[in-house]
């Protein structure tokens, strides 16, 4: 059920070309070269795939790469009810999901919802079981899929439709990839369009390219398109740290005065109730006091950066539950409560929590 969209255009063009830009358009007498953009070419595939709809964003709702939920919807997790009105809602899901690692999660979803997909086609679907069919037919998690999710337009972007058996041209302005898709899969054999150059290309850091052609911008979208991890897989916990460094985890660690243990999980057994009033305090030279009223214990601590994760590096002989490589899955500060995650691998966790400035 693709959704309807209203355009200006005049009658004569529409029998050759169906848009969806929300723009007036003026129709231009003279012709354009017939260099460009036309359907089945390679061109036309990676702005194809470089404008689909990214559905990865919501797995954690939906579990599924290629489509998403349309916004507002609810949903319940762990009994508490969440409506989710944007991207900042879905954070608050995970922080429910988060809240303990000992019950059993759950989330359901509040029936009727409109799913997504790749191609911005809008589905209503009534039950789990028919988003369960459609979950089913998306790529599984960190399969290839092609959609291109590591460099994209910097929007808004001009581009003209040039029409070679009416020699009329069209300029549009296209605002984000949604209309870009509807523009590419309106191409047919008759029909050319051309970018207005320059146009800026954004990576996946957030940087910018200016590209001033045609073979440039493809050339640069190719080189490009596989420099990050999409990120299209169900773990919602894995990217909760993308942005942290080796420095904020050791400005976070030091500059609170002590830590207390929150969760701690060695082997699959749960171990926290016998930490209960161990204080943990790291220093800037490398040394680790732990304290828990009676005892004082000692040891060394620092951070590496892998590459692919940062670690932290405890060495507590006396205290062999606290020693160990331990991967950074998150940092939380929320006020004068802060939080850091760390674990080994899935039977070895450990929280830490401290309340300072």
């Amino acid at each position: 059920m693709k959704k309807i969209i209203l355009i200006t255009i005049s009658l004569f063009f529409l029998s050759f070309l169906s848009l969806s830009c929300r723009k007036e358009i003026t129709i231009n007498e003279t012709g354009t070269d017939n260099e460009g953009i036309t359907a089945g070419t390679t061109a036309a595939v990676i702005l194809k795939d470089i404008s689909l709809n990214d559905g990865s964003f919501d797995n954690i709702i939906d579990n599924a790469n290629n489509i998403s939920i349309k916004m507002p919807y609810t949903v319940i997790v762990n009994g508490q009810t969440v409506v989710i009105s944007s991207t900042d809602d879905l954070q608050t899901v995970e922080d429910i999901l988060d809240a303990s690692d000992v019950d059993i999660d759950s989330i359901q979803i509040v029936f009727p919802v409109t799913i997504i997909l790749p191609d911005y086609t809008e589905v209503v679907v009534h039950n789990q079981t028919e988003l369960n069919t459609y979950v089913a037919q998306s790529t599984d998690e960190n399969e290839a899929d092609e959609d291109i999710e590591c460099i994209d337009f910097v929007y808004p972007v001009n581009i003209q439709v040039y029409n070679t058996i009416t020699e009329q041209r069209q300029d549009l302005t296209i605002f984000n990839d949604e209309e870009l898709q509807d523009i590419i899969n309106d191409l047919d054999s008759n029909i050319v369009i051309n970018f207005s150059f320059p146009v800026k290309l954004k990576l996946h850091d957030g940087s910018e390219i200016t590209v001033y052609d045609l073979n440039e911008m493809i050339t640069v979208i190719n080189l490009h398109k596989d420099d990050c991890d999409e990120d299209d897989d169900n773990d919602y916990n894995d990217d909760d740290c993308a942005s942290c460094s080796t420095q904020q985890l050791i400005t976070v660690l030091t500059t609170c005065p002590s830590w207390q243990i929150d969760e701690l999980e060695r082997h699959d057994t749960d171990l926290e109730s016998q930490y209960i009033d161990y204080f943990l305090t790291f220093l800037s030279n490398g040394s680790l006091t732990v304290t828990n009223g009676t005892q004082t214990y000692t040891g060394q601590w620092h951070t590496n950066d892998t590459g692919t994760a940062i670690t932290l590096q405890i060495d507590l002989t006396s205290l062999p539950d606290f020693s160990g490589t331990w991967i950074l899955e998150e940092i939380k500060q929320d006020g004068q409560d802060n939080k850091i995650k760390l674990e080994i691998d899935d039977n070895n966790k450990m929280k830490l929590i401290s309340t300072c400035p």
